[in-house]
């Protein structure tokens, strides 16, 4: 449309007789398409829409809970340049079950300011303590990196292009070079992530941070017997985007206590065989009561690769809670159960608020505050749809069948079978 415009201001000049006229309409026209590049250029998603009602929320920064010394790198992503040092948010809820937490692990880009909607259903949804993670994301997204894997294909050989796949999550979560080493067009997959800044070492450092302020808490219950490592088992992981698939892929490595998947995981072995199998193909750590939710909204560029994940995931683990992997409706987001959470994976057919500043306004709309549909009543007051039924539902599924380590009932499951 802007090409069309600049094009019909130009023609003009040979048929507008008014000189004067027609400079004025094209410098103004040339003013506005200007506006327009500046601000495609700078703009960034409208943060903090529901902070201010988030209950017993702490903000923290990671260059707070470092004790080494080590710096916080900033992000850069295509053109543009992201803080690293954003807050993470940690809701302490008064009294309620401290034998769980959830993470959540935004994706390329964000930062839990930017999903302060999400995080304050969790708050009003769930009786234990939340972490929305700042971590250093891969400077690259999941559709972009699934293009780079592909480059690595050697005709029909596909093992560098599977180990890619598995790679990227590697760097993300325990640190490494692996997308740092490997190249497309004269330039790096994805930036190196140091181990002192990898999702594990983030996550660990401020949970080390918060048992130090407050001694007299719980969160040592979160952390393994050399006070650094997390303790995954009592730990339900939640993630977008990017982070959905390191929470699937968690699932798959380590032994955690519930994963909540929204818009993912969206790796894709693009140009592989039928029959081809990657890391999300195989056998999970995660115990069989591990409790399993997704979310997407209908018109994701990726939702059929989601689809096929969700699939692959309940193939390779048939005690996977989902009893069909074909996504149910929410239809209008009012009316969502955890049953339905726990039977299969959602899906949304709700069109994103008009005041989304997302490229991919669909992939946004189910966890990023500008991009979520409202109901606004004339004072000004909001209702975000999905913290109605959708967000509560998957958030309580995903989280209530496990007994973490170390509570009574899994003391007393652990008994039961000695």
């Amino acid at each position: 449309q802007k090409q069309n415009l600049f094009e019909s201001e130009i023609s003009t000049k040979f048929f507008n007789s008014n000189t004067r006229t027609y400079k004025m309409k094209f410098s103004f026209h040339l003013f506005q398409l200007s506006a327009l590049a500046l601000m495609s250029a700078t703009a960034d998603n409208i943060q903090d829409l529901c902070t201010d009602h988030i209950a017993d929320l702490e903000k923290i920064l990671p260059s707070d809970t470092v004790t080494d010394g080590h710096p916080i790198p900033e992000i850069k992503v295509g053109k543009d340049t992201y803080s690293g040092d954003e807050p993470h948010f940690v809701v302490h809820p008064a009294g309620g079950n401290h034998d769980k937490i959830i993470v959540y692990i935004p994706g390329t880009t964000d930062r839990p300011s930017l999903s302060s909607c999400l995080i304050k259903s969790m708050s009003e949804s769930l009786s234990f303590p939340i972490l929305a993670l700042s971590y250093q994301y891969l400077s690259s997204g999941d559709k972009y990196r699934n293009g780079k894997c592909e480059h690595l294909a050697d005709g029909d050989d596909r093992a560098e292009q599977i180990s890619c796949l598995k790679q990227q999550h590697v760097d993300a979560i325990d640190g490494g070079n692996y997308g740092f080493t490997h190249y497309k067009d004269d330039a790096p997959f994805w930036a190196e992530v140091l181990p002192e800044n990898s999702l594990t070492r983030r996550l660990g450092d401020l949970l080390i941070h918060l048992h130090s302020k407050y001694p007299n808490g719980h969160w040592s219950n979160f952390l393994q017997e050399d006070m650094s490592t997390p303790a995954w088992e009592n730990i339900v992981f939640s993630g977008h985007s990017q982070g959905s698939g390191h929470v699937a892929y968690l699932a798959q490595t380590k032994n955690i206590n519930g994963a909540v998947m929204i818009s993912g995981p969206q790796d894709e072995c693009i140009g592989c065989p039928e029959g081809t199998t990657f890391w999300i193909d195989e056998l999970y750590a995660s115990s069989s009561d591990t409790p399993y939710t997704a979310l997407g909204q209908g018109d994701e560029e990726l939702l059929s690769v989601m689809k096929d994940n969700w699939k692959c995931m309940k193939a390779a683990n048939p005690s996977i809670n989902w009893s069909m992997t074909e996504p149910q409706s929410t239809d209008f987001g009012l009316d969502t159960t955890p049953e339905d959470a726990l039977k299969s994976p959602l899906v949304t057919d709700v069109i994103p608020s008009d005041t989304s500043t997302c490229g991919g306004k669909a992939h946004c709309s189910v966890a990023i505050d500008d991009s979520v549909p409202f109901i606004e009543k004339t004072d000004g007051e909001k209702c975000y749809l999905y913290e109605v039924s959708v967000w509560p539902s998957i958030l309580k599924a995903g989280s209530s069948t496990k007994a973490p380590k170390g509570s009574k009932a899994h003391k007393a499951a652990k008994g039961q079978k000695s």
